[in-house]
């Protein structure tokens, strides 16, 4: 399964500075193929956050289309795409995301109960064990160090097997152990099918790439 951009743009209104809205992304076409790890870098601002948000479902572009697979995303209501990035998007947010009232097992198996599908209970396991935080199960979130939220999200992120995973900057502030573990399974995650786009700012998580792209001033350079 592919995501698929056609055109899409997002401004941002504003009050009280000159004009009243500034363009973060330019219209841009952009297709991510299964079976590659595509990296996006560029500096901060320049718009890399705001167009994964838009391929994720998470944010309305201002014009154009996304499409995943043959389904243009942002035509259905927001439970059916609620449902769609449920299924089938792994999302990897900037930062530290988990639920500080949930244990780290809760936090991961929080999407697969959100989607009323089968106990994955087994599947966490595995993920965890990947990520070596088995031991960390019953750990609540806000317990954790940075490394071990970043490592939590990531299995939250992969517990429905999605077609496609989304991940703003999951090296951030990493140490190179923890990179070269987190973008080992990204690595793995393409090379077994999956449809991988990265935002990045470190070299060594870019070596992992197929591809590397560039965001400029809103523009997305091929």
């Amino acid at each position: 399964m592919e995501i698929r951009a056609d055109g899409i743009s997002k401004k941002f209104f504003r009050k009280g500075r000159g004009t009243n809205y500034f363009t973060a992304v330019e219209p841009t076409d952009f297709t991510l193929y299964s079976n590659k790890l595509t990296g996006i870098m560029g500096r901060s601002g320049s718009g890399k956050t705001t167009l994964i948000n838009m391929l994720s479902g998470l944010l309305v572009p201002s014009e154009g289309k996304v499409y995943l697979g043959n389904c243009d995303i942002y035509e259905v209501s927001d439970i059916e795409r609620s449902q769609l990035r449920c299924s089938h998007i792994g999302v990897i947010p900037q930062g530290y995301t988990g639920l500080q009232s949930l244990t780290v097992l809760e936090n991961i198996l929080a999407p697969s109960r959100i989607c009323g599908g089968e106990d994955r209970t087994e599947k966490a396991m595995e993920l965890m064990d990947k990520m070596g935080i088995t031991h960390l199960a019953q750990v609540y979130s806000n317990e954790l160090s940075g490394g071990e939220q970043r490592r939590m999200s990531i299995a939250r992120a992969l517990i429905n097997s999605p077609h496609i995973i989304i991940a703003d900057e999951p090296t951030s502030d990493l140490d190179e152990e923890n990179t070269v573990l987190i973008m080992g399974v990204l690595r793995e995650m393409a090379d077994t099918g999956a449809a991988v786009l990265m935002v990045t700012h470190d070299k060594q998580a870019a070596g992992y790439a197929d591809a590397i792209l560039t965001m400029d001033n809103g523009r997305l350079i091929t």
